[in-house]
């Protein structure tokens, strides 16, 4: 595995290793249009557990028609500014299991997520809740 990117004095950082461009927000060219390393580690982290939630689902025989994830996490104020904490939402619709979901989860953060597990090892608070057809469940 190997990526890798250049600095472009009008956009900051780009990557530029025959895969689809990766834009990164950086501190000499600050473009809030861009995602910062931070933010591309929560993305990362969502969607590692979410591939590993959907095959785990579709192995179970759940019927997942529409699936989303949002990741809000906190920095520290002092250095180095690590994540403090990440709450990753995990929304669906179709016809799901609550429990089949919930083993889901905790299968992909305890098991085979290797972001979210590398995150908790650096002392990120991880945790999680998920919807099914707009109800909550903690």
């Amino acid at each position: 595995m190997k990526v890798s990117f250049k600095f472009d004095p009008d956009t900051g950082f780009i990557s530029d290793d025959e895969k689809s461009p990766v834009s990164i927000k950086n501190s000499i060219i600050n473009n809030d249009s861009h995602h910062s390393p931070t933010e591309l580690l929560m993305l990362a982290m969502g969607s590692c557990t979410s591939d590993d939630v959907l095959n785990i689902l579709k192995k179970m025989r759940q019927n997942v028609k529409n699936y989303r994830c949002e990741i809000e996490g906190e920095k520290r104020d002092e250095h180095p500014r690590i994540l403090r904490y990440a709450v990753i939402h995990y929304i669906f619709e179709g016809d799901i299991d609550p429990e089949s979901a919930r083993k889901a989860i905790e299968l992909s953060l305890e098991k085979y997520c290797s972001v979210s597990i590398m995150a908790k090892r650096g002392g990120v608070d991880v945790s999680y809740y998920y919807t099914i057809n707009n109800i909550d469940y903690h």
